[in-house]
């Protein structure tokens, strides 16, 4: 890291307070204290990829070859307000990237490294390098690279947007989850009746829901969850992302959402289901950037009566208090359902289930009831996870897969933790509290009296 605080660049090595995998959700993202000219424009707006890595890779090489960042602009005096430095930087790189003569300076200066330099700086991290790999290769001359300034290029927000596909939902809905029997219960009465019955609904003078949240722990399967809902309710059904959505460019995530419910409508009935849908309507109140603000208000607009155009909308979220709260009012997110770790039952049907398919190379006498008390507060994703790392060691041991080497695989992973799930519960108990409570003002569900 360059520390720029003083009039001489000093190099510094940190630790990795700022380092982040990228399944990890933006939350724990940190750019305070970070040197916003090295940092990738897509990242100002919560939005993160290897190729925002390479980017910050390349400003450095170009700091460098030529004393100063790409674009470089002092935003010190907007320390007190962070959006105004990344909006000064923005509009910075909106201007042709320039490169100072240096070659008299620098002994046998190979001009290709211009090239190099140019594609890692790409504002759009589409035409950036794909890998590390490509550009050590680069680098390293093993692969030619075409000066972006002579190639055609269609920028991103000039391209169609990225498809957000509708398939028609189809097959054994709930039958397919192995436990969690108090939650289909719930769910088929106070969503999948009303959903499936709307003039029976009416006539009863119950409401039509336009959404609902499923939250938990990662890993426990709640994009599964959601396909299944839509099969059980017949409905078809369209999976998006914060990445599929968000954009960069001014209102293009306000566009993408608006053709996301265009679609849905031409194709309904449709379930839109939404993961880490966090990521997508921060809460307002919160440091969230305008362009998030402006997205959530979208959102708020598009949800206005989807149950009547026959939309309906699932939110998947492992931080259900990070959602901007006027989404999770009735007549929108009204519904909110907690999908914990999977219980006994479950736990056996997804070792079942997972090792079955490896009958060839599994040993006789697994005992699968064993396996899921031993994984009490394991989510599915973990369970996966073992069942693959038994299948592996088998592999390279060139044995079968045993009820001893299972057993072991297990006892080398940590269940969820305790504490985590004590503030889900909370979460859960504050949202029971909050669906039992009277709403006067709104209207009820039952028999209509005129």
């Amino acid at each position: 890291m360059l520390d720029l605080s003083g009039d001489i660049p000093v190099a510094k090595i940190i630790d990795f307070g700022y380092a982040r995998s990228f399944h990890q959700p933006s939350k724990t993202y940190n750019k305070e204290g970070l040197n916003l000219n090295y940092v990738a424009s897509e990242c100002f707006n919560n939005f993160y990829s290897p190729q925002s890595d390479l980017f910050s890779v390349g400003a450095v090489m170009y700091h460098l070859l030529f004393g100063m960042p790409p674009w470089f602009r002092d935003v010190s005096r907007f320390k007190a307000d962070r959006f105004k430095a990344e909006d000064v930087i923005i509009e910075e790189r909106k201007k042709p990237i320039s490169f100072p003569k240096v070659s008299d300076e620098i002994v046998d200066f190979d001009g290709s490294i211009l090239k190099v330099l140019k594609k890692a700086l790409q504002n759009d991290p589409e035409n950036r390098f794909q890998s590390a790999n490509e550009f050590i290769q680069a680098l390293n001359g093993e692969i030619e690279i075409e000066d972006v300034d002579t190639v055609k290029k269609v920028k991103s927000d000039d391209k169609e947007a990225t498809k957000i596909t509708t398939q028609k939902a189809k097959g054994k809905g709930f039958d397919a989850i192995a436990g969690l029997d108090e939650l289909k219960k719930e769910m088929k009465r106070s969503v999948i009746d009303v959903l499936q019955n709307p003039e029976k609904a009416e006539r009863y003078g119950a409401k039509l829901p336009n959404g609902m949240v499923l939250y938990g722990p990662p890993g426990c399967g709640k994009t599964f969850f959601a396909k299944h809902f839509a099969e059980e309710v017949g409905f078809n059904f369209m999976l998006a992302t914060p990445s599929t959505l968000k954009s960069k460019y001014i209102n293009a995530t306000q566009e993408n959402i608006a053709k996301m419910f265009d679609e849905a409508e031409k194709n309904a009935p449709t379930i839109i289901f939404i993961d880490e849908i966090n990521e997508l309507i921060p809460n307002r109140d919160s440091d969230s950037h305008e362009m998030a603000k402006s997205a959530v208000n979208e959102m708020l607009a598009q949800m206005d009566r989807t149950g009547e155009k026959g939309i309906f909308v699932i939110g998947a979220t492992n931080y259900p208090d990070m959602i901007d709260p006027a989404m999770l009012r009735s007549g929108r997110l009204e519904k909110k359902f907690y999908l914990p770790p999977p219980d006994f039952k479950l736990r056996k049907a997804l070792f079942e289930m997972s090792l079955n398919t490896r009958k060839k190379v599994l040993d006789f006498g697994i005992d699968y009831e064993r396996l899921s008390n031993l994984t009490e507060d394991f989510v599915s994703s973990d369970i996966e996870a073992i069942v693959n790392e038994a299948t592996s060691i088998a592999m390279a041991e060139d044995s079968r897969i045993t009820m001893r080497l299972l057993e072991n695989v297990i006892n080398s992973f940590e269940p969820f933790s305790k504490e985590e799930l004590k503030k889900y519960q909370k979460i859960k108990e504050k949202n029971d509290r909050e669906d039992d409570r009277p709403k006067n003002k709104q209207p009820g569900i039952g028999f209509k009296i005129n």
